[in-house]
C-alpha cells in the first residue's frame, strides 16, 4: 500500500502540511486559557479584552485552516482511491478466462465496493488523523515539561499503558475485519443471484424461500459486523477508560502544585488541557492503530489482486492472420473426471468455411474456447501462423478473432453502443453491420432506433434481437476470423439462413461454425464439416462425402438433420 499512499505527494504533504500546523494551534490553546484566566483572576481588564479579541483571530485562522484541511484530505483520498480502484479493476480483467470464473462475479463487485470502502475509513483516513494525532503529542509533551516536568511524567506514565490495547486486540480485530470482508463478499453473491434469477422465483411462487435465504445471509453479515464493531467497542471503551484515569491523576498531581504555590489557576486549566493532549492522542492513535493492522489482510487480498495480473512473459504479437491455425494433439479437461478434448488434431486454412457439429458434450464449443485462447493448461500444441499461442499476445489473439456467442450478453446501455462496443466506427461500416445482421429490420420498432437503451442485459430485446446485435457486434470489427457457437439458434429458420448466407459469402473471412442446425443446404456451403464426438475428431470432409461415407455424420443428419431446403 505504500506506493498507493505516497503516489500523490504534493497532496500528501499539503494534507500533512495543514493537519500538522491545525495540532500546533490546538496545542496552543492550553496557552491561550491560561492567559485568558490569569489576566481574568488578575483583574486586568485591558489585558482581558486584547485576549478575547486574540483568541477570536486565532480560532478563525485555526476554522479557515480546518476547511483547508479537510479539503485537500478530500482530494488526495479521492485520487489515491481512483488509482486504487482503476488497478484491481484492471487486474481482474487481465484475468485470463479460467482464473476469472474462479471466482463469482459478485466477489469483484464486493472487492470494488465493500472492500475499498473499507480501506478508505479503516486504513487511509486513519493514517492521515494520525498524523495530527502524533503532532498534537509531541508538542504537549514538550510544552508540558516546560511547565511542569512532573505532571509530565505521571501523565506520560498512565498513557503508556494505552498501548497494550493494540498489542493485546489487534489480531483478533484483524481476524473479525476479514471475516466481515469475506461474509461481504457472499452476501453480494447471494443477491445478484436472487436478484438474476427474478423470473424463476415469481414463475415458481418461492418469494417466501428467497425471502428466508435472504435474511439467514444478512443476519450472518451483520453478526459479523456486530463481532466487529463489538471488539473495537472494547478497545475503545479501555482506551477511554484508561485516559480518564490519567487525566484525573494529572488534576490531582496540578491540585496539589496549586495548594502549594507552585502552579496559578491558569496555568493548572492549561495543564488539565494539556493532559488532553497527551491523553486522548494516544487514545486515538491506538484506536487507530487496531483500525489499520486490522486491514492487513483485507489489503493484501486487493494487492494481490493487482501484483499477480501485473506478471507478464515475453509473447509476439501476431500483426495478421496469413495461413492457418493448427491444433496438434490436444487434451483439455475442465476437472480430473473427464477429458473435454482427448487427443484432437485439427486445422483450419485462412478464408475457408468450417462448420462443426456432433452430439452435446462431444467438445465443440471447448474447441472454440481454446481457439479463443481462454485456457492454456492443455496437452498439446495449438500454433496461429506457425507461432505457438503459449508465445502468442493473448489481445492479438483476440484483435484477429471475433465470436457470436449463443448466450448473449447485452450491457445496460444503447443499441449502438453493444455494437461498437467503445471502438469508432463510421456511419457507413455501422450501417453495413447493421444490414448484414439483420437489426435493420427491427430498429423501426425501437423509440430511438439505434440509440434506444436496451435494459440490463438486453432485457427490452427478443432473444432474436439480441443474436443479432450479437451478430452485428462481431461483423463490425471486421476481424479476419469468425467463430460462431449456435451463432444464430435464437432466429427462425428464414432470417438464420440469410445471415449465414452472407456470412459464407465473404471470401476474405475464416468462419468457423458450432452448429446443431444440420440444414443440408447450409451445408453444402461448407469446405469441410468436422463431426466431434467425446473430445475429438472422428470424420470430416464435404457434405456430399460425409453422407456417402454412412457413418457418424450421416447418423447425426438423419436423427436431427433436415434435407428440406430453406428459401
Amino acid at each position: 500500500m505504500t506506493k498507493y499512499i505516497l503516489r500523490y505527494k504534493g497532496w500528501l504533504a499539503t494534507t500533512v502540511l495543514f493537519r500538522a500546523f491545525g495540532a500546533i494551534m490546538q496545542v496552543l490553546i492550553a496557552l491561550i486559557i491560561q492567559q485568558i484566566v490569569d489576566t481574568a483572576m488578575n483583574k486586568d481588564v485591558n489585558g482581558f479584552i486584547d485576549m478575547i479579541i486574540f483568541s477570536i483571530i486565532f480560532f478563525m485562522i485555526m476554522g479557515i485552516n480546518d476547511y483547508l484541511n479537510k479539503t485537500t484530505q478530500f482530494i488526495y483520498i479521492k485520487k489515491t482511491l481512483t488509482d486504487f480502484k482503476e488497478d484491481i479493476f484492471r487486474g481482474i480483467l487481465r484475468k485470463n478466462y479460467k482464473d476469472f470464473n474462479s471466482e463469482n462475479t459478485a466477489e469483484y463487485i464486493s472487492q470494488l465496493t465493500n472492500d475499498i470502502n473499507m480501506v478508505e475509513t479503516k486504513y487511509l483516513v486513519p493514517y492521515l488523523e494520525m498524523i495530527g494525532d502524533v503532532v498534537i503529542f509531541v508538542g504537549t509533551t514538550a510544552l508540558l515539561l516546560w511547565i511542569n516536568p512532573w505532571v509530565t511524567l505521571v501523565v506520560c506514565a498512565t498513557s503508556a499503558l494505552l498501548f497494550l490495547i493494540p498489542a493485546i486486540l489487534g489480531a483478533p480485530t484483524a481476524k473479525r475485519q476479514d471475516d466481515v470482508s469475506k461474509q461481504n463478499s457472499i452476501f453480494t453473491t447471494r443477491i445478484k443471484d436472487i436478484f438474476s434469477g427474478y423470473e424463476v422465483i415469481k414463475s415458481y411462487n418461492i418469494v417466501d424461500n428467497m425471502t428466508e435465504e435472504f435474511l439467514d445471509e444478512n443476519s450472518t453479515v451483520e453478526n459479523l459486523k456486530f463481532k466487529s464493531n463489538h471488539i473495537q467497542g472494547i478497545s475503545q471503551a479501555l482506551s477511554m477508560f484508561l485516559g480518564v484515569m490519567s487525566q484525573i491523576s494529572t488534576i490531582a498531581l496540578g491540585g496539589y502544585f496549586l495548594i502549594k504555590g507552585q502552579l496559578t489557576v491558569g496555568t493548572l486549566f492549561a495543564v488539565v488541557q494539556l493532559a488532553n493532549g497527551i491523553c486522548w492522542p494516544i487514545t486515538w492513535i491506538v484506536s487507530k492503530v487496531t483500525l489499520v493492522k486490522g486491514m492487513k489482510e483485507v489489503n493484501f487480498k486487493l494487492l494481490s489482486i493487482i501484483n499477480e495480473s501485473k506478471k507478464k512473459i515475453d509473447t509476439v504479437k501476431l500483426e495478421s492472420f496469413k495461413k492457418e491455425i493448427e491444433l496438434k494433439d490436444i487434451t483439455f479437461a475442465y476437472n480430473e473426471d473427464r477429458n473435454a478434448l482427448d487427443g484432437l488434431s485439427v486445422s483450419f486454412e485462412k478464408d475457408k468455411k468450417y462448420a462443426i457439429v456432433g452430439r452435446s458434450g462431444s467438445g465443440k464449443s471447448t474447441l472454440l474456447k481454446l481457439l479463443l485462447g481462454y485456457y492454456d493448461d492443455f496437452d498439446g500444441e495449438i500454433a496461429l501462423d506457425g507461432y505457438n499461442y503459449d508465445k502468442l499476445d493473448k489481445n492479438s489473439i483476440n484483435n484477429h478473432m471475433s465470436i457470436i456467442h449463443q448466450n448473449v450478453y447485452m450491457f445496460d446501455k444503447t443499441l449502438k453502443e453493444n455494437i461498437i462496443l467503445g471502438k469508432d466506427f463510421n456511419d457507413e461500416v455501422l450501417e453495413k453491420a447493421l444490414e448484414n445482421s439483420g437489426v435493420s429490420e427491427f430498429l423501426r420498432v425501437l423509440p430511438k432506433g439505434v440509440d434506444s437503451e436496451i435494459g440490463e442485459n438486453g432485457n427490452n430485446l427478443s432473444g432474436g434481437q439480441k443474436q443479432r446485435v450479437a451478430i452485428a457486434r462481431s461483423l463490425i470489427q471486421n476481424t479476419p476470423i469468425l467463430l460462431l457457437d449456435e451463432g444464430t439458434s435464437a432466429l427462425d429458420s428464414k432470417t438464420a439462413f440469410e445471415i449465414e448466407d452472407t456470412l459464407l459469402n465473404i471470401e476474405d473471412l475464416t468462419v468457423i461454425t458450432v452448429t446443431h442446425k444440420l440444414i443440408d443446404s447450409i451445408l453444402k456451403r461448407y469446405d469441410e464439416i468436422i463431426v466431434m464426438d467425446n473430445g475429438n475428431v472422428v470424420e470430416k470432409g464435404s457434405f456430399d462425402e460425409l453422407i456417402n461415407n454412412k457413418k457418424e455424420f450421416y447418423d447425426l443428419y438423419t436423427i436431427e438433420g433436415e434435407s428440406e431446403l430453406v428459401s
